[in-house]
C-alpha cells in the first residue's frame, strides 16, 4: 500500500457503532480509510472474491463469523491478507489460538494504541510481500527475456550446474560440431576443455551452494570439438541464477580472444585497466556488497579524482588530458602491493575496491595515495605535469543499499574535500548522518564513538565513593565515568549513546581509551593524595578480546602505578556470560594486588553463585534494586536478602544513586559499607572530593 492509497478493509461487527469506532481510529492515525462492513461468511467470501483487501479487523469470538472460517474462507480464495483479532479481555490462552489460527496479532478492544502498532506491522508485511511477488513476476519476465537473447547472441553461451550443460545456445552448438543445441545438455563440460586448461576450470565443476559466491573467470583456454580438434578460445565464467538455481554462464568471447592474441606494448598493459568501464565498476562494487550480505566480511571503495581536471582538459585539450588522467591511473594503480579490483568510471573518477581492509587501513592507504601523488612530477608529451588528488573513501556492507548510494556517498566526501582549505589534495571516509532513516541505531553508536575518538571529544568524570560506616580503610575512592565533551551539540549524539556504545563492538577500543586517560589521571592525583584508588569500567567486548589482557598488563607496567591503586569493575551480566574470562582478569589482577569490582549487582538469578568463581573486592547493586529498595515493601526484603547473602564473603557492597538522607539508616542497619550518588557529589571533571566531610 502506498502512502496516499486508501487502506481498503473489512470489518466484521456486531454493530456499525463498533465499526464506525474502528474507523475513525484508523482516519485519527492519518489513514484514508475504504470499509466495508461485514456479519455473515457469505458476505465474506463475496467481498474476498472482489478485490484486494488490506486488512482484515474481526472479534475473536463471534458466532455468525467465527475466526477459523475466516482464515478457512481466505484460504480457499487464495488471498494474503493480514488479520487482526479482538478480545475482549486480555487472555494468554486466547492469544495464543489467535496467534496459531493465523492471526497478526491479538488485540485487547479498547487498546487504541496497541491496535495502531499492530496495524503499521501488518500493512508494512502485506506491502513488502506484495512487492516480493511483484519482483518475482519481473525477474521471470526478465529471465525469458534473457534466454531469448542467448539464443540469438553470436557469442557461444553455455549455462552450466554442477559440471554438466543445462543449457547452450546454436553458437555454443556449432563451435563444438554438435548440430544441436540439445545434443550438449547434460553433457559434462569437462570434455570440451584441453587436458592442459582442465585445472584452471577444476573449480567451477563441483556443485554450488545458494549463497556461495563465485569470483569472475576470464582466461584464454584451450576446448575441444566433438571430434577432438583444439583450439584457442577467450572463456568467461559468471555466476548467474538459471530456472531459481545457482549456475555458471560460460560465454567463448571472440572479440577478446582477438584482443588477447594481440601484442601489446609495456606501456598499454601497464594502463589496461585506465579504459573507461562504467559496467566493470558497477559489477565490482556490487559483487562487494553481496559478498558482505553473504558471508559478512566488508570491504572498502576508494573513489580517487584528480583536482582541477575540467580546467586542465579546458587548457590543453581533451586528448592530452585523457593522456594524464592514464599516467595518473598508471601511477596509482603501482602503488598497490596487494590484489585490488578496479575500475575507470569516467574520465576522472578511477574506483579501488580493497578487500578485508579496514576503514583504518583504507584511509591511511587513501591518505598516502594523495600525499606521494603531489609530490610526483608526471611526463606527458615532454611536458611536466604536478597533480593533486580528492579521494573519498565509503565501506561497502549490507548496510549499503545499492551502488548508486555508494557512489554517492564517496562523490560527498570529495564534494567536501574540495569545499575545504585545501582545495582537494586530501583524502576522508564518508561519515553517515546518524539521524538518517538508513543508519540504525548501533550503526549511528558506532558513527558517533568512531568521530568522538578521532576528534578527542570523549571526556571523563569522578565521582566519589565514600564509607557509610566507621573503621574503613581510610583510602579514597573515586569512579571514573564516560562522558561526551559539552562542545559537541547535543542532534549529534544518538539517544541513550553511553548505555548502547557499551553494548557495540567499538566498546573494546573506547575501554582502551578510557584506562589510558584515567590511569593518566590517577598518576597526577597520587602525586598529591597517595591514598587515591579509582574504579575503571570494563566491557563486556574487552572480555571478548584475547588481546585485551596482554594490553592492560602493559599499559599498567607503562603507567608505573600501584596495582593496587586501580580497581577494574564489570557488570553481573558480563562476568556471568563471560565467566572464564573475567575469572582470569580478576586472578591475573590479585597476582600483582590487584582488585575488582562487579557492578549491577544483585539482579542475576543467583548473584552469590558469581562470587564463587570470581574474586572480587567490592560489589555495587544494581540501581533496580536502589530504587525498589526506595520503596519499601517487598523491594526491602529482597535487598535485606541480598545483603544476609553477603555476609561472611568478605566482600565490600556500594549503594550507588543515593539521591536523599531518607535510605541511608537501612543502608547502615545493613551493613552497606559505600555508598556513592548525588547526594555525596555530582561527577566532576576533577577528583576533588573531601573525605575529611566522612571521617
Amino acid at each position: 500500500m502506498m502512502a496516499d492509497d486508501p487502506l481498503k478493509i473489512l470489518l466484521v461487527e456486531q454493530s456499525n457503532d463498533e465499526a464506525n469506532r474502528t474507523i475513525s481510529i484508523l482516519r485519527s492515525a492519518d489513514y484514508r480509510v475504504d470499509a466495508e462492513l461485514l456479519c455473515s461468511p457469505e458476505q465474506l467470501q463475496k467481498n474476498l472474491s472482489m478485490r484486494n483487501w488490506d486488512l482484515i479487523i474481526a472479534p475473536l469470538e463471534f458466532e455468525p463469523l467465527p475466526a477459523q472460517m475466516i482464515f478457512q474462507q481466505m484460504r480457499r480464495a487464495e488471498r494474503d491478507i493480514p488479520v487482526i483479532l479482538i478480545s475482549s479481555q486480555y487472555d494468554p490462552a486466547k492469544l495464543i489460538e489467535g496467534l496459531r489460527l493465523g492471526a497478526q496479532d491479538v488485540v485487547v478492544e479498547d487498546q487504541d494504541q496497541h491496535l495502531l502498532k499492530v496495524v503499521a506491522r501488518a500493512l508494512a508485511g502485506v506491502y513488502q510481500r506484495r512487492q516480493n511477488r511483484e519482483w518475482e513476476r519481473k525477474l521471470a519476465l526478465a529471465e525469458k527475456r534473457t534466454e531469448s537473447l542467448m539464443d540469438t547472441s553470436r557469442f557461444p553461451i553455455a549455462v552450466v550446474q554442477e559440471g554438466t550443460y543445462v543449457y547452450a545456445n546454436e553458437a555454443c552448438a556449432s563451435i563444438f560440431s554438435f548440430d544441436e543445441p540439445d545434443e550438449m545438455l547434460c553433457l559434462p563440460v569437462i570434455d570440451n576443455i584441453a587436458g592442459s586448461d582442465r585445472e584452471k576450470l577444476k573449480a567451477y565443476m563441483v556443485p554450488l551452494q545458494a549463497k556461495q559466491d563465485i569470483m569472475p573467470f576470464e582466461a584464454v583456454i584451450k576446448i575441444l570439438n566433438t571430434n577432438g580438434v583444439e583450439s584457442s578460445a577467450f572463456l568467461e565464467i559468471n555466476q548467474i541464477q538459471y530456472s531459481g538455481e545457482p549456475s555458471l554462464q560460460f560465454t567463448i568471447n571472440k572479440d577478446k580472444l582477438f584482443a588477447a592474441n594481440t601484442d601489446q606494448t609495456e606501456e598499454s598493459s601497464a594502463t589496461s585497466y585506465s579504459a573507461i568501464q562504467p559496467q566493470l565498476v558497477y559489477e565490482t562494487i556490487s559483487r562487494a556488497i553481496g559478498k558482505s550480505v553473504q558471508s559478512g566480511q566488508d570491504s572498502v571503495l576508494l573513489n580517487i579524482q584528480m583536482d582541477r581536471f575540467s580546467a586542465l582538459k579546458d587548457d590543453l585539450g581533451i586528448a592530452k588530458a585523457e593522456k594524464i588522467a592514464h599516467s595518473l591511473v598508471t601511477y596509482i594503480g603501482s602503488m598497490f602491493t596487494h590484489n585490488f579490483d578496479c575500475g575507470r568510471l569516467s574520465e576522472n573518477c578511477f574506483i579501488v575496491v580493497l578487500g578485508e581492509t579496514s576503514e583504518a587501513e583504507a584511509l591511511e592507504i587513501a591518505e598516502g595515495i594523495a600525499a606521494q601523488t603531489s609530490q610526483e612530477v608526471f611526463d606527458v608529451d615532454k611536458e611536466t605535469f604536478s597533480l593533486t588528488t580528492s579521494i573519498g573513501g565509503t565501506l561497502l556492507n549490507e548496510n549499503v543499499p545499492s551502488v548508486e548510494r555508494a557512489l554517492e556517498r564517496s562523490q560527498q566526501v570529495i564534494d567536501e574535500l574540495r569545499a575545504g582549505k585545501t582545495k582537494g589534495n586530501a583524502a576522508k571516509f564518508f561519515a553517515p548522518d546518524i539521524h538518517s532513516d538508513e543508519v540504525s541505531q548501533n550503526e549511528a553508536v558506532i558513527i558517533t564513538a568512531k568521530k568522538l575518538l578521532h576528534d578527542k571529544m570523549f571526556s571523563i568524570r569522578y565521582q566519589p565513593i565514600v564509607p557509610l560506616i566507621s573503621g574503613s580503610s581510610g583510602k579514597e575512592y573515586y569512579e571514573a565515568i564516560l562522558g561526551v565533551s559539552k562542545e559537541v551539540p547535543s542532534d549529534d549524539i544518538p539517544e541513550d549513546f553511553i548505555n548502547n556504545l557499551f553494548k557495540s563492538e567499538i566498546a573494546g577500543e573506547v575501554d582502551r581509551w578510557v584506562i589510558s586517560k584515567a590511569l593518566s589521571s590517577l598518576a597526577t592525583k597520587l602525586a598529591t593524595n597517595p591514598e587515591t584508588q579509582l574504579f575503571i569500567n570494563i566491557s563486556a567486548q574487552s572480555f571478548a578480546d584475547e588481546a585485551f589482557l596482554p594490553w592492560l598488563t602493559s599499559a599498567l607496567e607503562k603507567s608505573n602505578l600501584p596495582p593496587n591503586a586501580v580497581i577494574f569493575q564489570f557488570r553481573e551480566i558480563d562476568a556471568v556470560r563471560y565467566l572464564n574470562q573475567a575469572a582470569t582478569i580478576s586472578d591475573e589482577m590479585k597476582k600483582v594486588s590487584g582488585q575488582i569490582a562487579i557492578a549491577n549487582f544483585g539482579i542475576a538469578i543467583n548473584p552469590l553463585k558469581t562470587l564463587d568463581r570470581v574474586a572480587v573486592d567490592f560489589v555495587k547493586i544494581d540501581r533496580l534494586i536502589v530504587e525498589e529498595l526506595q520503596e519499601g515493601g517487598e523491594g526491602k526484603v529482597k535487598f535485606q536478602a541480598l545483603m544476609a547473602g553477603m555476609t561472611g564473603t568478605g566482600v565490600d557492597v556500594i549503594v550507588p544513586f543515593v539521591e536523599k538522607a531518607s535510605i541511608l539508616p537501612i543502608l547502615w542497619q545493613q551493613g552497606v559499607q559505600y555508598i556513592q550518588g548525588h547526594y555525596v557529589q555530582q561527577p566532576s571533571f576533577e577528583m576533588d572530593y573531601d573525605f575529611s566531610e566522612n571521617s
